[in-house]
């Protein structure tokens, strides 16, 4: 068994970069005019699918420890649209709660969290040399 170097940690980097840079996206598209269709495309497929996929991402290898197979695709979407959701649900009420609120700020604060996940190493993963 090879033990994990930093760069093996950081295999799929392209897709991790993407996702990571997502939420970039998304605050950036929040200076278009409002009702632009294009700000309100970017910032759906941001919401709803970018926060959950870096969650999902980390949180996959704690699911899999007790199970004898990983998550399926169907799955992982589903969780993935869940806590997109609920991450959203949960940054807003804060900003709600605290009087604080605009999108941008919410945004921002999505963004900074699917950096995170996104860049952050995978708990529990072991690589193999092949």
């Amino acid at each position: 068994m090879m033990t994990p170097t930093p760069l093996t940690l950081l295999a799929p980097l392209p897709s991790r970069l993407g996702l990571a840079a997502s939420g970039w996206l998304a605050l950036a598209a929040t200076a278009l005019p409002d009702g632009s269709p294009a700000r309100i495309a970017i910032a759906f497929a941001f919401l709803l699918l970018c926060p959950g996929a870096a969650a999902v991402r980390l949180g996959g290898a704690v699911l899999d420890r007790g199970r004898d197979r990983s998550m399926d695709l169907l799955e992982a979407g589903v969780l993935t649209v869940a806590v997109s959701l609920a991450l959203g649900a949960l940054v807003g009420e804060a900003f709600f709660v605290s009087h604080s609120f605009t999108t941008t700020r919410a945004i921002a604060a999505l963004a900074a969290i699917t950096t995170v996940g996104a860049l952050c190493p995978v708990p529990g993963r072991r690589t193999t040399q092949g």
